[in-house]
């Protein structure tokens, strides 16, 4: 072995010995040591190159997502840089973006791992202007990679001195995740409602359009079967309660990321009949199966972000005790997972329907 191998993972088994204290102080220490001056930049936008830390979390990297991608519009491939998780590849990679993204895998971020160095390898190759670290809940070795990009300017949600040196207020001073995106997109001068078109287009780019034009999809709502962020998963009760009341004028197609979130529902779709596809939530080609259908019915789930912020679907929203802020869009309706979904059904087809 070489000494600098050895050298390295030495130093990583010794940290394992440290405390939490002496260990955010190694990491100040190593990553740049005494915190340098700067003056804050009013037109902070006019930053050129800009590196962006986006979330750990899938519901809120879909949610800053829409961002990134307006962000990246105005800089050259060699001035933008996004560090995401490899499990976003397929997405980014939709949207064209994928040239731009340092992929990293999770269980492999930590510091005397061989990836996590050549991660730091890779963001030390420029000097950047400006880190974007939208993390809420930034690691050591995450925040040292944004001090190491050497940028003057490091701005994030949360106050990280020294690794990060702005510390990001909305007009609301709160930590709702939507108020700190809107407060981006008025810091750096984008239209939001544009951005969202923008990320819709974007992942048309590259489908053939007569493809779309053979399906027969326009009576057909999503029933995603995900489990919710936070609360409880779906019951087949109600699977097959909003089936029946769907039943008289669509036909119900469940979704879900995987095949074992359908097990506990296999009995009542088969007692319904209805079709299913574990598949696409994850794949390159997620954009394309979305618009085919009008509407998806949905509980607070990591994809519920997805279909809000990068489709022309309309969110069919159950609410629940502990959602997970959405704020209202033309696009979206919520209804009480409590009530008649009867009624849900009559308000939801007014709401599809509708041009």
């Amino acid at each position: 072995m070489s000494p600098l191998p050895f050298a390295k993972k030495f130093r990583w088994f010794f940290m394992r010995f440290l405390s939490a204290e002496q260990l955010r102080r190694w990491f100040e220490k190593r990553s740049g040591g005494k915190s340098e001056m700067f003056q804050y930049k009013p037109d902070i936008s006019n930053c050129q190159k800009v590196v962006i830390f986006l979330p750990l979390e899938q519901d809120k990297f879909f949610v800053f997502l829409p961002f990134a991608v307006a962000l990246s519009e105005k800089r050259g491939q060699d001035d933008f840089l996004i560090v995401t998780d490899e499990n976003n590849r397929y997405i980014l990679r939709a949207l064209g973006l994928e040239w731009n993204c340092l992929f990293y895998h999770g269980a492999t971020m930590l510091y005397g791992e061989d990836d996590f160095f050549e991660t730091e390898k890779r963001i030390r190759e420029q000097k950047w202007d400006l880190c974007l670290f939208l993390q809420d809940k930034a690691t050591l070795p995450h925040l040292y990679l944004a001090r190491v990009t050497r940028a003057p300017y490091r701005l994030g949600i949360k106050q990280e001195f020294p690794f990060l040196n702005i510390t990001l207020k909305n007009s609301s001073n709160s930590e709702n995740i939507y108020a700190n995106r809107s407060f981006l997109y008025k810091t750096f001068l984008i239209d939001p409602e544009k951005a969202e078109k923008t990320g819709i287009q974007a992942t048309q780019k590259n489908e053939r359009q007569d493809f779309n034009s053979r399906l027969s999809t326009s009576n057909t709502l999503l029933l995603n079967l995900e489990p919710p962020v936070e609360g409880e998963p779906w019951e087949e009760s109600e699977v097959f309660s909003i089936f029946k009341a769907f039943q008289s004028r669509w036909r119900l197609i469940t979704i879900a990321a995987t095949n074992k979130q359908f097990e506990p529902y296999y009995k009542v779709m088969e007692e319904l009949d209805i079709r299913s596809n574990p598949v696409f939530l994850h794949s390159e080609s997620i954009f394309s199966v979305l618009r085919q259908y009008p509407a998806i019915i949905t509980l607070n789930s990591v994809h519920s972000h997805l279909f809000l912020n990068l489709s022309n679907i309309k969110v069919l929203m159950l609410e629940q005790d502990n959602d997970y802020d959405i704020p209202n869009n033309q696009r979206m309706i919520k209804f009480s997972r409590l009530g008649n979904f009867y009624s849900f059904s009559k308000l939801a087809t007014d709401f599809v329907v509708a041009k």
